[in-house]
């Protein structure tokens, strides 16, 4: 039975299976080093997807991901402000140390999604294979949450990427190698439209079982409760016979 006190937001991006298909060939008869510079751009044809890290490299694959950590508390931090002046705005740490802290107490595994705003971004809707102007997120507060917030399992964006104009041209000091490191997933194309609250709400991340893929699509889907001085809290437990 559906809780009344619940809302349940779908905030998943659909991927046409062609376009999808189109990318992997993309990849498979390109360069590495020219492949994985577009991925530290971004595919908005991929729809909502989910990975650790790019083809190669020694990480977990999102098929892997315990399940632990795919139903979590959601922590949305709207920027979208910030990025209206600037399409390719970098998030800094001391930028973010306004909405980030350190979480004192039990381990809660925890979703950021950081919201910039894409939707209201002139190339949102447009198909491109490989799109690099687009905000992001430093390299040092991508190393100071793998860091400092350990209870960080996921970090999610409503762009095709979290990389920056910092790292996007990087190889190896990028948002995606530190957070493949450091056992932190990220997904990209998050349709972020909702007004979600900043907290309370819980975070459930299903991504295709694809043993050999680290960049895959996924399900995003958000538990809020309607009266925004409630939480919600999510119990797994055996179904009573």
């Amino acid at each position: 039975m559906r809780n009344p006190n619940v809302d349940i937001f779908d905030l998943t991006h659909p991927v046409v299976w062609k376009d999808m298909l189109n990318i992997y060939e993309e990849i498979n008869t390109t360069q590495l080093k020219q492949w994985q510079l577009c991925f530290n751009c971004g595919f908005p044809e991929m729809g909502t997807a989910i990975h650790y890290q790019y083809f190669g490299w020694n990480a977990l694959k999102p098929g892997a991901i315990p399940v632990q950590k795919l139903l979590t508390r959601l922590i949305v931090i709207d920027i979208s402000s910030l990025t209206k002046s600037d399409p390719n705005f970098v998030l800094t740490l001391d930028d973010a140390r306004r909405w980030l802290t350190v979480e004192q107490g039990p381990f809660r595994p925890t979703l950021l999604l950081f919201k910039f705003g894409w939707a209201d971004h002139p190339s949102y809707g447009l198909n491109y294979k490989c799109y690099c102007q687009m905000p992001g997120i430093s390299f040092g507060l991508a190393a100071w949450i793998a860091v400092n917030l350990s209870h960080v399992v996921g970090v999610a964006t409503d762009t095709p990427s979290l990389e920056s104009e910092e790292t996007r041209n990087a190889t190896a000091k990028t948002v995606s190698a530190l957070f493949g490191k450091s056992g932190v997933y990220m997904i990209e194309n998050v349709d972020a439209r909702r007004n979600l609250p900043e907290k309370g709400c819980m975070a459930l991340v299903s991504p295709m079982k694809v043993l050999d893929g680290n960049f895959v699509p996924c399900r995003f889907t958000a538990f809020c409760p309607r009266r925004r001085q409630d939480k919600v809290e999510i119990i797994v437990a055996p179904r009573p016979h």
